[in-house]
């Protein structure tokens, strides 16, 4: 195994957050502090210089990617297919098309414009370091409750879980790339439900490594988050000694 690594950003999603000019703006494009999330998201994996290039799978319909500067060594693909799996197989697949050499794949959320350099650091020592894939995750630190409906449908609780061993999966993930798209390839033609990479790399049989991650790199999801992950990039800048973007 080499230490090749490149990361893949599936960029397929369609999820509207905002109107411009009369237009909806899939998700990953709405912008933290006027930088569009996937901008943010492309960057931060530059951060570790043994990332040698990024690549993006995006819609045949995607026009939104071409406003983006995203500088040398990214390379979009149009790939995306009707799951995450699916954009995360066909670009994996372009990618060892072109280059076969032997590698690991770096596969980052659109949605995670916070990732730190320090985090992601730590997540491709512990896997080069162990020859082993992993990701970065959390430790739950609340109380879980199982959901129900009741007699109203309303929703209550059903049960309490314990949280002992619960994690919360973030991304980057990074695995070694043939055996990711061979894991990805018979998940798909299982007809698996298969949300993250690591969970294709559970259904055949891999223990992925759990590096710890930080709140910063939430994934961004509900309207309020846009907000949460504008402090903690303007106060991450400013701690640098950074322009805010």
């Amino acid at each position: 195994m080499t230490d090749n690594i490149f990361a893949i950003i599936p960029a397929g999603g369609v999820g509207s957050r905002a109107l411009t000019a009369g237009r909806q703006i899939p998700k990953q494009y709405c912008t933290i502090n006027g930088v569009a999330m996937l901008q943010l998201a492309t960057d931060a994996l530059r951060a570790d210089a043994r990332v040698t290039a990024v690549h993006i799978g995006v819609t045949a319909e995607d026009t939104w990617i071409d406003t983006l500067n995203l500088g040398s060594n990214v390379y979009v693909h149009r790939t995306a297919g009707a799951t995450r799996a699916q954009t995360v197989s066909a670009t994996l697949q372009a990618v060892l098309d072109y280059d076969d050499r032997d590698g690991w794949a770096l596969v980052h959320d659109a949605a995670r414009p916070g990732l730190q350099a320090n985090t992601l650091t730590a997540l491709i020592d512990a896997c080069l370091g162990q020859n082993k894939g992993g990701l970065l995750a959390l430790p739950v630190p609340d109380t879980v409750k199982r959901a129900t409906l009741d007699d109203q449908q309303q929703v209550c609780v059903a049960r309490t879980i314990p949280r002992e061993g619960l994690w919360l999966a973030q991304t980057p993930q990074l695995f070694p790339a043939r055996a990711l798209l061979d894991a990805l390839t018979a998940a798909i033609d299982q007809g698996l439900d298969i949300t993250d990479e690591a969970s294709a790399m559970e259904a055949v049989g891999i223990r992925p490594l759990l590096v710890r991650g930080s709140a910063e790199n939430m994934k961004v999801t509900w309207p309020g988050d846009f907000a949460m992950m504008e402090r903690w990039l303007t106060f991450t800048e400013a701690a640098s000694g950074q322009e805010p973007a």
